[in-house]
């Protein structure tokens, strides 16, 4: 008899905390899942998007992938873009989690003989992965007694061990799970916890002593790819002051200098005089100076590679924080790959975090336009890849939407304007909710605006750095520190004299237009095109249709923990306290106080703290001042550990920083 050829069906079965048991069979091909009526499975979630993840099955292999749905899709615990199952994954969407289940069909070596409650023998496909959870399915008796549950997989954390507050490191171990001790762990990989590594170096810690959590390669790595998205090439200047520095702790020589003695030596004094006038005289007489980001980038990697950030940095993503029963505090973080799931741990008695932004922002009707009409080619991001776009108006011409008027605004339009001079048949419309009439203003100051962009040379006013701004931040409680936010940050745009005169332009020859008003709904046309309908909000009221190419959403980047996995459960895990803003609540030194455990202390810095003690929490100078904080922080709590970095010990570390020499 020829021997039979093993197949496999696959089915996601689970319990809904409303609907019950849910289980939904996967065909071979694509299978939709989402609140979409063509989707294989319905669910009646407010958190499920329409169209929100897409499960395709080739032969023996299942793969998830999110359709940029608004709450993420998740994988053992892991929020993925995308991501191969194998049998007995959890997959979760909105409220609903899901096990992979498979069933081979036709293979009779692959079987177990089990005994169900009646007394009926029974034959069993055996799951696929032997660490696989095994289900039985009979598909008609629901009293089949299946083998008992294997042993958690050797190297994976199982999930029900995160349901405690207290986990014990030699316990992980005992299941072959990595446990690394070291004195300092940070968790991120980007420039916030590169500036904390960097200072611990120049503060005598040795490099094995630090364990850097992240999945970047360079520190700038993700900042690098929202500079690109949002136009900002190496050669175009960031918003950031000359001094600072995120290579350099001592912000001397600041970028300012070093780029006029690069144009010295160079030969292009002419350079080199206009950038000396233009440090001495702004903000008053000129524009204020900005780096290159290619420069404060090229600078990173010199001072990486001399404080041995290779060594620093431990590949994976944090899944979990936990008090661990030594009386450390533990980071389980996943280094799984299409073949293999694997988590480490790493526990110390200091923890910094420095996650960034959990996601992009999307304004609500550009959301729903894109869930209801799967479209993410004609309404965008500006944080997102879209040179497709600047490539069709190249090529065609066209109108684009723009929505925010912040300085990421004025970058797409620095860039629509540069392709105009390839196609002059480019047109911008700027939307707005309503005309903005004032600026801000803080006891006598008050900022300038023109044309509805309003300027500010930074995010925030110098003094919010090292002046009396940030004095005054430190001494107020928490609503007077949301007041005092309002009042010094808002949506601004540097004041460049370049920018203005394109706006100038524009609004002069009719190519750029503002209009105004709340969209009530967007829609695709048939030419392909996008509508927006609008309610006026000027005096005269009525409704408007726009019709464009494209919408680009400049509204920036969203800081709330319940977007990050990891935030939400540690907030939630240890009942954290939160600030006036929503964000995590930090002392003045930036520790997180609800984390503590013996001897042990948490710090956090970045946008994730905005409405604590810092308002600039989220430049480069700011991530400086707040790992200043947590390290002294650090030293005070264990002295042995780290030195002071001041009088002679200080200059020591200059003058090796100056000559590339390791700390």
């Amino acid at each position: 008899m020829a021997e039979l050829k093993a197949t496999t069906r696959y089915r996601l079965h689970g319990m809904h905390h409303v609907t019950g048991e849910v289980d939904v069979v996967l065909e071979q091909g694509e299978n939709l899942l989402g609140r979409d009526p063509a989707a294989v499975a319905t669910f009646d979630d407010p958190q499920v998007s329409r169209r929100h993840a897409l499960i395709t099955v080739r032969g023996g292999v299942v793969e998830v992938r999110d359709l940029d749905s608004a709450n993420g899709t998740y994988v053992n615990g892991e929020r993925v873009m995308a991501a191969e199952l194998r049998e007995g994954d959890r997959l979760r969407i909105g409220d609903l989690t899901l096990e992979l289940i498979g069933r081979l069909l036709g293979d009779r070596r692959q079987t177990q003989i089990v005994t169900s409650a009646d007394g009926a023998v029974m034959v069993v496909p055996l799951p696929r992965d032997p660490n696989a959870t095994r289900v039985v399915d009979d598909g008609v008796s629901a009293g089949v007694v299946a083998a008992p549950p294997p042993a958690p997989a050797r190297g994976v954390v199982p999930d029900e061990w995160l349901d405690s507050d207290v986990i014990s490191e030699e316990r992980l171990r005992s299941i072959g799970v990595d446990v690394q001790t070291c004195g300092f762990a940070g968790i991120g990989g980007g420039m916030g916890s590169f500036v904390w590594a960097d200072l611990l170096r120049v503060s005598g810690v040795p490099a094995e002593a630090i364990a850097v959590i992240g999945n970047e390669e360079r520190p700038y790595g993700r900042y690098e790819r929202l500079c690109r998205n949002s136009q900002i090439p190496p050669h175009e200047r960031l918003r950031s002051n000359s001094d600072s520095c995120p290579d350099n702790v001592w912000g001397f020589p600041a970028y300012a200098p070093r780029e006029i003695w690069r144009a010295i030596r160079g030969g292009d004094l002419r350079l080199a005089g206009r950038l000396l006038w233009q440090i001495f005289g702004e903000p008053a007489l000129v524009q204020t100076y900005t780096p290159r980001s290619g420069d404060v980038f090229r600078a990173v990697d010199r001072e990486a590679a001399r404080i041995g950030w290779p060594a620093i940095v431990r590949f994976g993503r944090a899944r979990a924080i936990r008090r661990s029963a030594e009386g450390r505090l533990l980071v389980i973080a996943s280094a799984s790959d299409e073949q293999h799931r694997r988590h480490y741990a790493i526990s110390a008695p200091f923890i910094h975090l420095a996650v960034g932004y959990p996601s992009l922002q999307l304004l609500p009707d550009l959301a729903e336009y894109r869930e209801a009409f799967d479209d993410r080619t004609r309404v965008v991001n500006a944080y997102e890849q879209h040179d497709h776009i600047y490539e069709q108006l190249r090529a065609k011409g066209g109108t684009v939407v723009l929505r925010g008027r912040g300085i990421v605004a004025s970058r797409i339009i620095q860039k629509l304007y540069e392709e105009r001079h390839n196609n002059p048949k480019i047109a911008i419309v700027h939307l707005h909710r309503s005309r903005l009439t004032g600026g801000h203003t803080y006891g006598s100051s008050k900022r300038e605006v023109d044309a509805e962009f309003e300027f500010q040379p930074f995010n925030w006013p110098k003094g919010c750095w090292t002046g009396e701004q940030r004095a005054t931040m430190e001494r107020a409680d928490p609503e007077e520190r949301k007041q005092l936010l309002e009042a010094w940050g808002g949506t601004t745009t540097a004041d460049r004299r370049d920018w203005r005169r394109m706006v100038q332009e524009g609004l002069r020859e009719g190519w750029y237009r503002s209009e105004y008003g709340v969209v009530k709904e967007l829609a695709p046309t048939p030419d392909g095109r996008v509508t927006s309908r609008i309610s006026n909000t000027l005096a005269g009221g009525g409704t408007l249709e726009l019709v464009a190419d494209f919408v680009i959403d400049c509204t920036g980047l969203i800081a709330s923990p319940e977007r990050s996995p990891l935030l939400h459960d540690l907030i939630d895990r240890y009942a954290l306290t939160r600030n006036a803003l929503g964000r995590l609540q930090v002392a003045n030194d930036f520790e997180v106080t609800g984390m503590r455990h013996g001897s042990a202390r948490m710090y956090a810095s970045g946008a994730i703290t905005l409405g604590g003690p810092h308002a600039a929490v989220d430049s480069f100078l700011g991530l400086q001042y707040a790992a200043y904080r947590a390290v002294e922080g650090m030293r005070l709590a264990d002295p042995a550990r780290i030195r002071t970095l001041n009088g002679w010990y200080s200059f020591v570390q200059w003058s090796r920083w100056a000559r590339g020499k390791a700390p």
